[in-house]
């Protein structure tokens, strides 16, 4: 993307001019793009691992149950109350001002405000995991697995808690444009998370030990990365301690609309799993996400493209660079829509074959379903694309009332398809309301957006 290989050095370019700042930004990007494509490698074997190791010997229903639980985390990352992305923005601001010492206080003030909402997140989920009635929020056939779904449930809870503060710490590096620190660091962890997905197949481990192996990798993660910030001076306890009520004020401020921007994406994208396992029952759920993994092949390689260029825009809107906001947006659009439109080409002809060797037989997918699929692989990548731009520039609001608008529309749609049409009413009214409510609007304000800056 935009010629990489010539932004793929490690010197850093001369930014005393605005095109020596610009390909600073692109070779920042690009080394990220490196590094995300060594970490996905090794999330690609995982998820490869996880679905092929396990289904056989947990058996539809029980890998359902473990989709729906480990489902959890995208529903609730709102819980964070947007704090998360908003300290990537105010890092990104924060590093552009080239002052360490107010970088330093900002980094660690955010985190240990971070610290404060996941462990008190963390007890709150952990008290609903006890008393929740799960047997009528999971459908299960077999009684005797409710208890394993109470267990895995209290133990993401504390996962979840946990992962509030180490995902934070990896939001910082990508706040100053380092994020392929992240990448890097992830990539070892997760090595050692294919080791022990194997060793638990082996061993038959349940539920709970598959849920620490995949979510307790990421919360290494962020504490390898806080042991390199403290070590590069940019996090200490003391500026914790001191900074967290003036940096909550203005994270809380700054996080509201990520907030409400969370909530919604919970509701319009993240709950699928949970409507499907109320409506149809866990077994489907593992249809719907082997199919939803084998697209993540189509959309999960752009993805790592754009993510860097959510701090580039943001660096670039703080110092008033519009003409690299213009340049990179366009650049970025036409390239998603093209190599996502042809992976999807690709993946729904050779599906089939896939799924039927990477689950051994275990699960079978109708042509329809993996078609709509396929469709909304494309929309969710362009969507993506765009919404780095908009969330870099703090163009905010209107994304919180174009996805409130998607909300009111989907949801109900998607709980009245699904009983009659099953998960491929669910993944059509997706799409339907995707297409009226979210690529429209964008779409006709594109030229707007661009003029803009």
């Amino acid at each position: 993307m935009l010629n990489v290989i010539r932004y793929v050095r490690l010197r850093p370019f001369d930014q005393q001019t605005e095109q020596g700042r610009a390909a600073e930004r692109y070779r920042l990007a690009a080394v990220s793009i490196i590094a995300n494509v060594l970490s996905r490698v090794f999330g690609i074997a995982l998820t490869l691992l996880s679905v092929g190791l396990t289904l056989p010997y947990l058996g539809a229903e029980r890998f359902g149950i473990w989709m729906t639980v480990a489902s959890f985390a995208a529903i609730l990352t709102f819980l964070d109350l947007g704090v998360g992305n908003a300290l990537t923005n105010h890092v990104a601001q924060r590093a552009a001002l080239s002052d360490r010492p107010l970088l330093r206080s900002t980094i660690s003030g955010g985190l240990g405000f971070l610290a404060i909402i996941g462990v008190c997140i963390g007890a709150l989920l952990c008290l609903l995991a006890v008393s929740l009635p799960w047997e009528k929020i999971i459908k299960v056939t077999d009684q005797a697995l409710l208890p394993e779904v109470r267990i895995a449930a209290i133990g993401f809870a504390l996962l979840f808690g946990a992962n509030i503060f180490s995902s934070g710490v990896a939001r910082v590096y990508v706040g100053m444009q380092q994020g392929f620190i992240v990448h890097l660091v992830t990539a070892f962890t997760t090595v050692f998370a294919c080791v022990a997905m194997w060793y638990a197949a082996e061993t038959k481990q349940g539920i709970l030990v598959l849920l620490c192996i995949v979510m307790g990798a990421q919360i290494i993660n962020g504490l390898v990365l806080l042991v390199k910030l403290a070590k590069d001076g940019l996090f200490s306890i003391r500026c914790s301690v001191f900074g967290v009520v003036a940096e909550s004020k203005f994270l809380i401020k700054a996080g509201g609309l990520f907030f409400l921007l969370q909530i919604g994406m919970m509701v319009g994208w993240g709950a699928d799993s949970l409507i499907i396992a109320n409506a149809l029952g866990a077994a489907q759920v593992a249809v719907f996400s082997v199919v939803q993994r084998l697209f993540q092949f189509a959309t999960q390689p752009l993805n790592i493209i754009n993510a860097p260029l959510w701090p580039a825009y943001a660096d670039a809107d703080a110092r008033g660079d519009g003409d690299f906001i213009r340049k990179t947006l366009r650049k970025s659009m036409l390239l998603t829509f093209s190599l996502a439109t042809l992976s999807a080409i690709v993946l729904l002809f050779i599906y089939p074959w896939l799924v039927k060797y990477w689950t051994q037989s275990a699960i079978t997918a109708g042509f329809g379903f993996v078609a709509l699929y396929a469709v909304w692989s494309v929309l969710d990548a362009c969507g993506n694309a765009f919404a780095m731009f908009l969330n870099g520039s703090g163009v905010i609001g209107l994304q919180v009332r174009v996805t409130t608008l998607f909300v009111l529309i989907a949801l109900p749609l998607k709980m009245l398809l699904v009983h009659d049409f099953g998960i491929s009413g669910l993944i059509g009214a997706t799409v339907f309301s995707y297409i009226i409510c979210v690529a429209a609007v964008y779409g006709y304000m594109y030229r707007r957006f661009l003029f803009k800056f």
